[in-house]
């Protein structure tokens, strides 16, 4: 593929006329991807458990192809795929996180805008966030996740589908003519957080799906209330599936089956034949020109796929010579194993790497339970030839080193959602094979839910025995250092921090350790780990400032924040610091300063508010909760503002509104912090049993939490069936 920049579209003269005069007349175009969705769990597909009405009759009123394929099993890869209509080998986007969608590629939003079309994008993960670049092309990127309340977790930026569908709504009733919106809905993904009514399914993968289902069921109502359903061309597709136990794998991206690459694929939308099932071979790459020449816009010559909606480019094509390509190389990239690849046509599935390799008859053994690489090696030498022209076309044996250069804050995301560093531990040719060490991957992956439940003692015995094994030690170890530190375990945290760092010398969890010594009350030491940082960022600038705070080195503290931030961004964090370090002698003052110097900064009213309820004078009372209301009300998804209204009216008496606030954010995703403060508030409220079941689960889900003491005497008290009152039990 040539690096210059291409733009496929109608010739120019037309291309003109279409964009000055006739742009009106084109169809729309709504692409919709639901991650980690299996083909066979939607009721169209024959799941009689399934619930998703919105997809089934999507499937009734356009055509639904019955055997379409994922390249590989990442949400990053496969939608640059989708978008971009060539496999990972050519787009370079091997994994999540550490690539980015390089700008010498034309996506599908710009050949769009480049013939008149209003785009948008609206995803939910930070896998999709714009700084890895599917947003070019975009007018509209929204990829906004939920920023974290704590500065110092490292949490991974999600959203619901429901605010995507929101924002997605919000940029269709303003959206001109014709218009491109893909909207992306991460639900079913784990963590699996069941939003009601589904939460009465008994299946949360279905419920999620259902969940997703039912947002997509707004978004298409979005598009019906502009009266422009019957103009409007539908995609709907997944970008990988889920393995659910098959294969020795839990979940997705460490081996390469059609559990987690068969996909689910609709099109619905002008001249598209209704209620059609078609089984031909469809891959990701056919997507893009499948859409452009829906449309009327000519695919460059030089894209791998075809039109699904038209027999071939050119004729007819025996339904075998349509080869497609797979991969997981996200294993090779983080832990120096074996990368998977292999190729594909409508019948045979070939493994060609690593050894030994497999081939399946995917019509008569589509669950892949007979390796049949020896039985026909007439089968095997032809997909080989084909596999071998990829990869020489390619250059796949370089493609795992081309990683970008990860800032400390994404390396510490990745680490949240399971991705470490891989060291130099392997050999060529004896790297391990993911598909022996599948279920190892998914031990940890099941103890690192079982840390998150507050099971800490199951998850650290299940680690603590993989340990030892070259095979899976840093990611063993980059999960065991903050489940022994949650658990207040912090030498073993350092030591396994430690370890870590000397296999990988990765940078965040130097930040990690830092915390850690930090919170075992060894702030100059975690001064000393900061200062070993091989770059400066403005996490590791701030947790330095905060442990300058710790040692009553307040000015030194306030002129890190200072150099490390601009804008608003030093103006939060030097209110942070005043919080962290509260009460202080100037605190009530330096907040004010802050707040004057930008008076409408909604986080700024609430850090003032909270800091008035929780040490001002009685006389600033009705002051405080204006703050924290105003606050609340000007950014309503923010949960730190929302956790200070409820925790700030609760230290001012209007338990009710407390227990409001402070319930809705539990429901949301359960943390400790939300689940100690609501029990306080009940408490108040007179509901005993249920604030002594909500006090009893945060302590288990963080049983070294600063708070610990006080939830410990609120337990007590409530144990022994006393009343008290808000000074009792908290501070």
């Amino acid at each position: 593929m040539s690096d210059s920049r291409r733009i496929p579209s109608l010739p120019a003269a037309l291309c003109a006329a279409l964009v000055l005069g006739c742009a009106d007349s084109r169809s729309n175009v709504m692409l919709v991807t639901f991650d980690t969705t299996r083909y066979d769990h939607l009721g169209c597909t024959g799941d009689p458990e399934a619930r998703t009405p919105t997809i089934d009759s999507l499937a009734d009123r356009g055509t639904l192809f019955e055997n379409a394929f994922s390249s590989v099993a990442l949400t990053l890869p496969a939608h640059t795929t989708i978008l971009t209509g060539i496999e990972p080998p050519a787009h370079g986007v091997l994994s999540n996180g550490k690539f980015r969608v390089p700008e010498r590629l034309d996506t599908l939003a710009e050949i769009l805008k480049a013939n008149g079309y209003a785009t948008a994008a609206f995803v939910s993960a930070f896998v999709l966030d714009a700084r890895f670049n599917l947003s070019q092309g975009f007018d509209v990127y929204g990829s906004q996740s939920r920023r974290r309340s704590d500065p110092l977790d490292a949490i991974v930026p999600q959203r619901s589908g429901a605010e995507v569908t929101d924002e997605a709504l919000r940029w269709l009733q303003s959206a001109k003519t014709p218009f491109f919106l893909w909207v992306h809905y991460y639900d079913p993904h784990l963590p699996r957080k069941i939003e009601a009514p589904f939460d009465a399914m008994p299946d949360p993968y279905r419920a999620e799906i259902a969940y997703a289902d039912s947002q997509m069921s707004r978004l298409l109502k979005g598009v019906d209330a502009r009266g422009q359903t019957s103009d409007t061309l539908v995609l709907f597709t997944a970008d990988h599936g889920e393995s659910l136990g098959e294969h020795g794998e839990q979940t997705h991206g460490i081996v390469a089956y059609d559990s987690t690459l068969h996909v689910p694929l609709i099109v619905a939308g002008p001249s598209v034949p209704k209620g059609v099932r078609r089984r031909e071979f469809a891959r990701h790459i056919d997507l893009l020109p499948t859409i452009l020449g829906s449309i009327g816009i000519e695919p460059p010559d030089d894209l791998p796929g075809r039109d699904l909606m038209i027999s071939s480019h050119h004729g007819e094509i025996a339904a075998e010579s349509v080869v497609g390509f797979f991969e997981s190389r996200g294993p090779a990239i983080d832990l120096g194993w074996a990368p998977i690849l292999g190729v594909r046509n409508s019948r045979w599935k070939f493994t060609a790497a690593p050894e030994p390799v497999e081939l399946y008859d995917i019509e008569s053994d589509p669950d892949e339970t007979q390796n049949l690489a020896a039985d026909r090696p007439d089968i095997v030498a032809g997909l080989r030839e084909q596999f071998a022209q990829m990869a020489e076309a390619w250059n796949l044996e370089a493609h795992h080193l081309r990683t970008e250069t990860l800032s400390i804050e994404v390396q510490q995301q990745l680490a949240a959602l399971g991705y470490v560093e891989a060291p130099a531990a392997f050999k060529a040719g004896e790297e391990p094979d993911p598909r022996r060490y599948v279920a190892v991957h998914g031990w940890v992956d099941n103890a690192r839910g079982l840390a998150g439940e507050g099971q800490f003692e199951q998850a650290i015995q299940q680690l603590e025995t993989l340990v030892e094994s070259p095979t899976i030690r840093p990611l063993v170890l980059r999960s065991l250092a903050p489940i022994y530190e949650q658990s207040g375990r912090y030498e073993r945290a350092i030591a396994a921090y430690r370890r870590y760092i000397d296999l990988t010398a990765a940078s965040e969890a130097r930040i990690g350790l830092a915390r850690t010594l930090l919170r075992a009350g060894r702030a100059d030491e975690a001064l000393l780990e900061i200062g070993r940082l091989p770059e400066t960022s403005s996490h590791a600038q701030l947790l330095r400032a905060v442990a300058l705070a710790r040692v009553n080195r307040h000015s030194e503290a306030r002129a890190v924040v200072d150099a490390a931030f601009g804008g608003e961004g030093r103006l939060r964090a030097r209110a942070h610091l005043v919080l962290h370090a509260a009460p202080l002698a100037d605190g009530e003052a330096e907040l004010r300063g802050l707040l004057a110097q930008s008076p409408e900064m909604p986080v700024l009213k609430s850090r003032l508010g909270y800091y008035l309820a929780l040490w001002g004078d009685g006389q600033s009372a009705d002051e405080a909760l204006a703050l924290l209301r105003e606050a609340a009300s000007a950014d309503p998804v923010d949960r730190e503002i929302q956790s200070n209204l409820g925790w700030g009216a609760y230290r001012l008496g209007r338990t009710h509104e407390a227990v409001r606030v402070l319930s809705r954010l539990v429901d949301e995703d359960g943390d400790a912090l939300q689940r100690f403060r609501l029990a306080h508030a009940l408490a108040a409220a007179g509901d005993d049993e249920q604030a002594l079941a909500m006090i009893r689960a945060a302590i288990t889900r963080q049983p070294a939490a600063e708070w610990l003491d006080e939830a410990r005497r609120l337990e007590r008290r409530l144990s022994r069936g006393e009343r008290g009152s808000a000074e009792d039990d908290s501070s």
